[in-house]
């Protein structure tokens, strides 16, 4: 808990910061967000809400008990259901983990999807495609020493594993291609191979240009991949046959500043540097810096028609354009988690 109040900390102050330097974008109230349609289901408090973006009302769905928390959620491809990670401490254990937890779309009815098999194994990150599996990161720590693969599951099936030390997955609409991240000794790097090859495919970006990088989506239309990426990036040619040529932003990028020195080291590297969103084609290339957010881990999901983008983080959960442009705070409290967008 320490750490996540840290993050919120280090969340602040890089919005605080955000004010100060001319590159960043501008963040107007919800109401300037004009004719959205859908429900974004997203985690707030430890469980899960759910806004209807014509009302603009929010509405808490689920009331998990005392240290549970929901960490993510993805909708059903008809939107009448939802799968979301549960992260707790199952009676007469010791140690706690998260399963996924299917639902109707008021929160009822919830039961088990899939479970995990160790008391501290984490089932995470999870996305239901149009086929009815659901894609998802499986973290299982043995001796000490974490392994993490990504698996596909449907209903009342069994998992798939689809590769090997990788997490957070992103499935093409059409779930031929599937985007990943890998944790390598110089940071992390993320890359897309075919659904069904057996190597690990190619380098989309490469462990050199991010600090960090949060959860992936692919846009609707299967073209544009985006992502929350940390630091100013530092451009490598893509393993996927693109040049990134990326375009962080019109203005002069801003100086990393020394969050160490500023807040003291403990709140520094609580949870990362302050991240952006950024959006890329999925062969690697037009690298482009779409919401200038300074925002801690932020997650996204695009609209079902692919012209606006979720945002959540600590600071807000925040409509964004993927083209560029100022961003939309649809409510005043952030957190940590993945979120959908359904009609």
């Amino acid at each position: 808990m320490r750490a996540h109040a840290f993050a919120r900390a280090l969340g602040t102050i890089g919005l605080i910061l955000c004010v100060t330097l001319t590159s960043c974008q501008l963040v107007k109230p919800a109401s300037s967000a004009q004719a959205l349609q859908g429900r974004i289901a997203w985690p707030k408090d430890g469980d899960l809400w759910v806004y209807d973006l014509a009302s603009k009302q929010q509405k808490k769905i689920t009331n998990l008990p005392a240290g549970a928390a929901v960490t993510g959620a993805t909708w059903s491809p008809d939107g009448q259901r939802l799968v979301f990670a549960q992260f707790w401490r199952r009676p007469n254990e010791r140690s706690s983990g998260a399963d996924l937890m299917i639902a109707n779309a008021d929160g009822s009815n919830a039961q088990p999807f899939a479970e995990r098999d160790a008391p501290n194994t984490v089932l995470e990150a999870p996305q239901w495609a149009a086929s009815g599996r659901v894609y998802y990161t499986v973290r299982r720590v043995t001796n000490g020493r974490e392994a993490q693969s990504v698996v596909r599951q449907t209903e009342g099936g069994q998992p798939e594993t689809l590769v090997d030390n990788a997490y957070s997955p992103a499935a093409s609409p059409d779930e031929t291609t599937l985007v990943y991240i890998r944790s390598t000794r110089a940071g992390q790097t993320m890359l897309k191979k075919s659904v069904g090859d057996s190597s690990d495919g190619c380098e989309l970006i490469s462990d050199q240009v991010f600090q960090y990088l949060s959860l992936p989506r692919i846009s609707p239309d299967g073209k544009r991949l985006a992502f929350g990426g940390s630091g100013e990036p530092s451009m490598q040619s893509s393993g996927c046959g693109g040049d990134p040529r990326a375009k962080p932003s019109a203005a002069s990028p801003p100086p990393i500043l020394d969050l160490a020195a500023l807040i003291g080291p403990a709140v520094a590297y609580a949870h990362g540097l302050p991240a952006d969103i950024y959006a890329l084609n999925l062969d690697g290339s037009n690298m482009t810096r779409i919401a200038d957010i300074k925002d801690d881990d932020p997650t996204v999901a695009w609209s079902p028609d692919g012209s606006k983008l979720a945002v959540f983080g600590v600071a807000a959960l925040f409509i964004a354009d993927p083209r560029g442009g100022p961003t939309d705070k649809l409510v005043d409290q952030g957190g940590y988690g993945g979120l959908d967008w359904a009609h």
